[in-house]
């Protein structure tokens, strides 16, 4: 039923078009837990008759096919409430192979946890084979990570290319409103499609006033057609003029949103929370929680001094290296900026026969005259660099964050990108989530800067101290940790 059926003069249905492919929430949480269960199936089986038939040669006649594929249909339905449950966070939560690795293992063990409560409570635990059992969860873990970063990859591409979409909603406001909150965002790139919208300026009766029966109306067509996502715009000053929209809808079972009407695109609410008697919104919050700040430091302290000790005799190389191509300190001290702004001294092996203070310093280029021969060499390999774990010990850095520059780039370069000063949200890092994505050395262009910004602030927002030690490794084994190098 069309809105105009039940109110031709004062409610209109806006056209919006359509993308290629619509679907429902569900449905697409549903049709991807289902693909995954059935890779989990078939690993796991493939896995059992592969280690009795090659192994234990066994022939497949004699397999007990049925034990395998009774439980491995278990397991593969409790894999598939897990897959559902990351499904539905595919658009709100950003899919890093960090957090899927992280997802997917969880989901592993306790499928295969609850497969072997399930055979040891029926006495059949023992005719499980624990090699074959242990080949099909090692084997899961790479391959159910890499198939959901694949599967998620490509339906969020289809996504914010407009040719799928998932899920329906209703929006109220003024015209003025409306027509703002969809000019600043094409929201059908978001997996989002408008159905209709209830203008303020048609829903009034002749005393000014909403009326109630136009905004019931509205959300029972909605209802009707499987949406039930309201969107209200307005003016945040102008809240008070929702609540008898509210009270009317209320009675239905309803996602209630509130989008302000805002001219800056940059401003963003995170959440509501209360204080005292009130609700207050959010806008920023530390990346890290108390626990999460003493979980990292505990690892950065206990590595860091373990580095210390094993490195001591490269250490001694590496000076005795310098002392002898070059005169001048072995280690010097630059200024940075580090934790929210604050100053302080970066510990280096001198790689170059200048050592700058760090507030007023040209930046290193490809093939810099001023680098030595050593210097090149350490710094190439980032050995330069490995100095910085007194930094670490005495709280200034951490041993994975985004690199700290020296105090006139930094002020230089805030000055070049509003969000750069974002950075210091967290303690600078010996390594980073960009240095590893080749984001390294100089950013005399743009397109640089931005690459170095998104990335650290990608690993500010999805911190995790897996993703630490993902960072960690990249750093060692990685290629593009060394790219760019100066």
């Amino acid at each position: 039923m069309a809105l105009s059926d039940f109110t031709p003069t004062r409610v209109q249905r806006r056209a919006f078009s359509a993308p290629a492919v619509i679907t429902d929430r569900l449905v697409l949480c549903l049709s991807i837990a289902a693909l995954e269960s059935l890779a989990v199936f078939a690993l796991f089986g493939i896995a059992a008759l592969s280690y009795h038939v090659v192994v234990l040669h066994q022939t497949v006649a004699t397999f007990d096919s049925a034990l395998y594929v009774t439980y491995g249909a278990l397991g593969a339905a409790i894999y598939a409430g897990f897959a559902a449950y990351s499904a539905s966070g595919l658009l709100e939560i950003a899919m890093t192979p960090e957090r899927v690795f992280r997802q997917v293992l969880s989901a592993c063990t306790t499928s295969v946890a609850l497969v072997l409560l399930a055979a040891f409570l029926v006495g059949q635990v023992e005719d499980f084979s624990r090699a074959s059992l242990t080949l099909g969860y090692l084997a899961s873990l790479p391959v159910m990570s890499l198939l959901r970063l694949r599967l998620h990859g490509a339906i969020a591409n289809r996504i914010s290319q407009g040719q799928l979409s998932y899920e329906s909603v209703g929006i109220i406001g003024t015209r003025q409103a409306v027509s703002g909150f969809l000019g600043r965002a094409d929201v059908k790139l978001q997996g989002h499609r408008v159905e209709s919208a209830l203008y303020l300026e048609e829903a009034q009766d002749a005393g000014g006033e909403i009326d109630a029966v136009v905004v019931t109306e509205f959300a029972k067509t909605l209802l009707k057609g499987g949406t039930d996502q309201i969107i209200l715009v307005g003016d945040i000053s102008e809240l008070d003029k929702f609540a008898p929209i509210l009270t009317e809808l209320r009675r239905y079972a309803l996602n209630l949103l509130f989008a302000p009407s805002l001219n800056d695109k940059t401003l963003k609410f995170i959440d509501v929370i209360t204080f005292g008697p009130n609700n207050v919104l959010r806008f920023v919050r530390p990346p890290m929680n108390e626990s999460s700040v003493l979980l990292k430091r505990t690892m950065d302290l206990v590595l860091a001094a373990i580095g210390l000790f094993v490195l001591m005799p490269l250490f001694a190389l590496v000076a005795l290296a310098i002392k002898l191509e070059t005169r001048g300190p072995v280690l010097y001290r630059q200024a940075r900026r580090g934790f929210n702004g604050e100053p302080f001294l970066i510990w280096k092996f001198r790689s170059m026969r200048v050592t700058e203070s760090g507030y007023a310093m040209q930046q290193a280029q490809r093939n810099d005259p001023r680098i030595t021969r050593v210097g090149r060499i350490l710094r190439q390999t980032s050995i330069d660099e490995l100095p910085q774990l007194v930094n670490v010990v005495l709280g200034q850095m951490s041993l994975v964050g985004p690199r700290p520059h020296a105090i006139s780039h930094d002020d230089e370069l805030s000055r070049e990108l509003d969000v750069y000063a974002h950075r210091h949200r967290v303690r600078p890092g010996i390594t980073g989530w960009a240095q590893v994505n080749g984001f390294r050395g100089e950013t005399s262009q743009r397109a640089q800067l931005e690459g170095r910004v998104e990335h650290d602030l990608h690993y500010i927002e999805n911190w995790s101290l897996l993703f630490d030690f993902w960072i960690l490794v990249l750093t060692v084994f990685s290629p593009m940790a060394r790219s760019n190098a100066r």
